[in-house]
């Protein structure tokens, strides 16, 4: 069977309805015609992951040069495009002029990346990275063919994207990244630590190259990110934590899902219009990278009041996980009395938990106490302040009657209150036999 016949088959066409094999035409016009069905064959994709090349209308497709800024750029591992950007202080993204996102307080990121050794460094040694690459399952067939980086000099922000133009661009992208990395002292990324850096970390080894991100400080903004705002964002995706918190909204932006498709139509087209969009969305998850550690860097300012008191009750919260009470606490006393009654009430009870774990007893019986008075029914409170008559006061009738007190509103309790609550009322009243047994031997 011909090559043009297992075509026709593949293509499921009616060979009987040409009248023939040649058709009458000439080898070169068969030649064309065959070139053109393997085309249509290689271009076959499931709808949902079509990227249509739009031509520049003379016939062929836009380089990439005159489509994003940049260019070629050699190395002793071969060549690659680069793209530049530079972003000046009075350049804006979101509600940030660039200027405001420089002199990042260390201290700050520090506790956000539960890091010390981010301490004492400086925020123009910050390297922020995010890659684009040809699937999101990892492992080692997964390539990082975009890799953008940025960091700051001066107020100003500086962008580059290391592009690999083909597979084989792959090691010379690397080796540039690994040279810029001589410069930078610690890593900025989101979601980084379980993705990009993974995924370089594996390029490099495949590339038998070694791992220059392998040891760096790296603050990976994803989990602060949940700490801080799992109260009231939805989800915390980077672009759900733009529009949310950085006033930044992107206009016709490239979905994620259909990136690893572009690049692979960009291998067989060479189609400038397929990756531009892609540069685009790379840049912007850069600039946010820097945006959104400035905003949680002011989230954990305790004399920043324009935070809204939940997400400085969530600011106190992260710094107890951390180990800083003292910034906590300049946190927490102010909510305490604040105009929310369930962020005041929240306050005063992450208060009084730390008062009770670092043994200040009259600070956490007098808040408890006060919970009490604004509300006689307060579970929480009544229950904190029966453990305390009963363990460090032994005063088992005074603990068994605040038990009690909790009992009157028992119908709205869980399954778990309701028996931690008949638990304590039997053992106070074990206790409370047994004293009264031990004074009536005493006489």
């Amino acid at each position: 069977m011909s090559v043009i016949s297992r075509l026709h088959r593949l293509t499921g066409e009616d060979r009987k309805a040409s009248g023939g094999n040649n058709d009458g035409r000439s080898k070169a016009e068969q030649l064309a015609s065959l070139r053109a069905r393997i085309d249509a064959i290689l271009s076959r994709r499931p709808e949902g992951q079509k990227t249509k090349p739009r031509s520049t209308g003379r016939g062929g497709f836009v380089p990439l040069e005159e489509l994003v800024p940049g260019e070629e750029t050699t190395n002793e591992a071969g060549a690659f495009f680069c793209a530049c950007h530079l972003m000046e202080g009075s350049a804006r993204h979101g509600r940030f002029r660039i200027r405001e996102l420089a002199a990042l307080d260390m201290d700050r990121l520090a506790v956000l990346g539960n890091d010390p050794a981010l301490r004492g460094l400086d925020y123009r040694e910050a390297l922020f990275f995010d890659t684009e690459t040809t699937g999101i399952a990892g492992g080692t067939g997964t390539v990082a063919f975009l890799i953008g980086l940025g960091w700051f000099e001066r107020d100003a922000f500086i962008i580059r994207q290391f592009f690999a133009r083909d597979y084989g661009e792959e090691r010379a992208t690397l080796l540039g990244l690994r040279e810029l990395l001589e410069g930078k002292r610690f890593l900025v990324s989101f979601n980084g630590k379980a993705f990009d850096a993974n995924l370089l970390a594996a390029r490099f080894i495949m590339n038998r190259m070694p791992d220059p991100l392998s040891g760096l400080p790296h603050l990976d903004l994803l989990h602060p990110a949940r700490r801080l705002l799992s109260h009231r964002l939805p989800d915390r995706r980077l672009g759900s934590l733009e529009s949310a918190l950085l006033g930044f909204e992107r206009e016709e932006d490239v979905p994620g899902s259909e990136i690893p498709q572009r690049y692979f139509d960009w291998l067989r087209s060479r189609d400038g219009l397929l990756m531009a969009d892609v540069f685009k969305h790379n840049r912007f998850d850069i600039l946010s990278l820097a945006a959104l550690a400035a905003h949680l860097s002011e989230m954990l300012d305790p004399g920043d009041t324009r935070c809204h008191p939940v997400d400085r009750l969530a600011a106190a919260r992260l710094f107890l996980a951390r180990g800083y009470p003292r910034e906590a606490i300049r946190l927490l006393h102010p909510l305490v009395g604040c105009a929310s009654p369930e962020t005041a009430w929240d306050a005063a009870r992450e208060l009084s938990l730390h008062y009770k774990r670092t043994k200040q007893w009259p600070a956490a019986v007098a808040i408890w106490e006060e919970l009490v008075l604004r509300d006689d029914s307060d579970f929480f409170s009544l229950i904190e302040l029966a453990k305390w008559f009963e363990h460090q006061q032994r005063d088992f009738t005074r603990a068994l009657a605040l038990v009690e007190r909790a009992r009157v509103n028992e119908q709205i309790l869980s399954p778990d209150q309701c028996a931690d609550l008949v638990h304590r009322k039997k053992r106070l009243e074990r206790k409370l036999a047994g004293r009264k047994g031990l004074a009536r031997q005493t006489i």
